[in-house]
């Protein structure tokens, strides 16, 4: 099921209220974009960089990435309007955010990949490791198609601790 777009910038400033903390495209990505139902992943840039301009979100650097967060107009407009999203796309939201929050504190020393749109049919592979909770490395790999950038994804994830050695050394060198 796909909102209208009204809907889907109101499923924006939901997801936004449920973090106390910025967040990251990256991690609204993951709540919002197909596997939930909700609007694709351009649709997700399109509308965040709409509500910026109008001033329903913020946007900052955060932990050296661009993150959002609602702004006081954001507050206001959510809480009048949530409800205009669907009751069960409101619970995928809840779901998904409760999940991340819950993974990002049980696993501070976490390894994560994601596979990230870049253009039509064009994905990049993305690994991030963290270091109790704050990132140590972030790198990011264009694949190509999704098969592709799938099976990068893999083998960054397989290979990380290795792939950070190599740096730290070439670093040090």
């Amino acid at each position: 099921m796909f909102l209208d777009r009204d809907e889907m910038k109101f499923a924006i400033l939901y997801t936004l209220k449920r973090y106390v903390e910025p967040v990251g495209m990256s991690r609204l990505s993951e709540v919002l974009t197909l596997d939930r139902d909700v609007m694709g992943y351009f649709e997700l840039s399109e509308l965040m960089d709409e509500l910026v301009e109008d001033g329903y979100a913020e946007s900052t650097f955060y932990r050296d990435d661009r993150c959002f967060s609602l702004s006081e107009k954001g507050k206001d407009t959510n809480d009048f309007f949530f409800e205009r999203i669907p009751k069960s796309i409101r619970q995928k939201i809840e779901k998904a955010v409760q999940t991340i929050k819950f993974q990002e504190q049980t696993d501070p020393n976490a390894i994560y990949t994601e596979i990230l749109p870049t253009a039509p049919q064009q994905y990049m592979a993305s690994l991030q490791m963290l270091d109790a909770g704050d990132p140590l490395l972030e790198l990011r790999i264009f694949a190509g198609s999704r098969a592709q950038a799938e099976k990068a994804a893999k083998n960054l994830n397989i290979h990380a601790r290795e792939i950070y050695e190599a740096l730290i050394k070439k670093i040090e060198e």
